[in-house]
């Protein structure tokens, strides 16, 4: 019978680090039931509103707008982060305090990281994109405003997420370093534990940090403002203001459309900086062991990883909050409420958040066409 491979299961003795006289009378602390806790909670949240988001686009007709199949592909790409990246790193660093499952895992769950994150943010720049292009007059052929146009960007994405994600699958790996005991960091109490991550004190350091810095944050995030400013400009002109008043429908549904996005972009960028700041610093900063043994890592650690898996959370609480179509999707998946029916005062009022609205531009003295455009989307 061939030998099983350590580092592919790990050694009960290596969960609690303790002697093994002892470790039949030491249960884990509550610091790190409460960590475990804290963040099986973050994972079902996230798995079921996720979900949730993706079943309401696709079974329900009218919800199938471009925005919303952006919305559930952003959705598919959380609950693979949360799945396949989530569990490995949050039990290697509070349960074992060592990763003790290989190589092969490390560098998927490196790679499962990355391509969530870039899905995210590069839907989001897409989305951005077309609410720029769906807003002028010139450029608004140019929109996504079909399913043939959106599954051809869907794709781009998707490679673009890949490649995103290749240079740190590569290059991470696991890695023997010192841990140093809270109370006297000294080499006394110093004792090796295995790490999954890129070294600091490798070349390859310098190409990973500036490739995730630059296309899962800066570039991406630079492109959306460029875009949020030229939309701004142009519903402050007088043209934008003479054809979007006379359809006061439409005005605020590009209105909401438009606040939902920078809602689910500044949520985006503020749970990513913990991170962002951290490689920063560790680029920077000459010896990677005292930075990731200092006295106050352990406490950002802790919130940078909150932070960064919370970024899976955060979006199906904003659809419920900002989108009347999505609340009742919610409720009919969850309650077998019919929609159509049963409306709460609250989501009449806010119901102009769905159009299927005529082309702007031809129809903004209210006249009909026989071309249906989305242009305040449902969401």
């Amino acid at each position: 019978m061939a030998e099983l491979d350590p580092d592919m299961y790990p050694n009960m003795d290596d969960i609690w680090h303790i002697d093994k006289a002892d470790k039949d009378d030491v249960a884990p602390s509550a610091k790190t039931v409460s960590i475990v806790l804290l963040y099986l909670v973050v994972l079902l949240l996230g798995v079921a509103g996720n979900a949730l988001v993706a079943s309401v686009v696709v079974l329900n007709e009218h919800m199938r707008s471009v925005t919303n199949m952006f919305i559930a592909q952003i959705a598919l790409g959380d609950i693979i982060m949360l799945l396949l990246a989530m569990p490995f790193d949050i039990i290697s660093k509070y349960v074992y305090e060592d990763w003790s499952f290989g190589s092969s895992f490390c560098r998927s769950m490196s790679f499962f990281k990355d391509y969530s994150l870039a899905v995210t943010i590069f839907t989001l720049t897409a989305m951005s994109i077309d609410r720029l292009l769906t807003l002028s007059r010139a450029m608004r052929p140019y929109s996504i405003r079909t399913m043939k146009k959106f599954f051809t960007v869907a794709v781009i994405i998707q490679l673009l997420s890949l490649s995103a994600a290749i240079p740190s699958t590569i290059l991470s790996d696991v890695w023997r370093e010192l841990a140093y005991g809270h109370s006297n960091v000294n080499a006394v109490n110093a004792s090796s534990t295995r790490v999954c991550k890129v070294s600091a004190r490798s070349s390859k350091l310098l190409i990973v940090s500036v490739y995730r810095l630059l296309f899962l944050y800066f570039l991406p995030l630079g492109i959306i403002a460029v875009s949020f400013t030229k939309i701004k400009s142009f519903l402050r002109s007088t043209e934008a203001k003479m054809l979007l008043s006379s359809n006061q429908k439409i005005m605020v549904a590009c209105k909401r459309a438009l606040k939902l996005l920078l809602t689910l972009v500044g949520l985006y960028a503020a749970l990513l900086l913990p991170t962002v700041v951290d490689t920063i610093v560790l680029f920077l900063g000459s010896d990677g062991s005292s930075y990731y043994n200092s006295k106050w890592y352990s406490l950002y650690g802790f919130l940078m990883d909150t932070a960064l898996y919370g970024i899976c959370v955060y979006k199906p609480v904003v659809y419920a909050i900002m989108s009347a179509n999505f609340r009742r999707g919610f409720r009919e998946l969850t309650c077998c409420v019919k929609g159509g029916s049963e409306k709460s005062i609250f989501d009449s009022l806010d119901d102009t958040s769905t159009l299927d609205t005529d082309e702007v531009w031809f129809n903004s003295d209210g006249s009909k066409s026989s071309v249906q455009h989305d242009v305040g989307d449902k969401v």
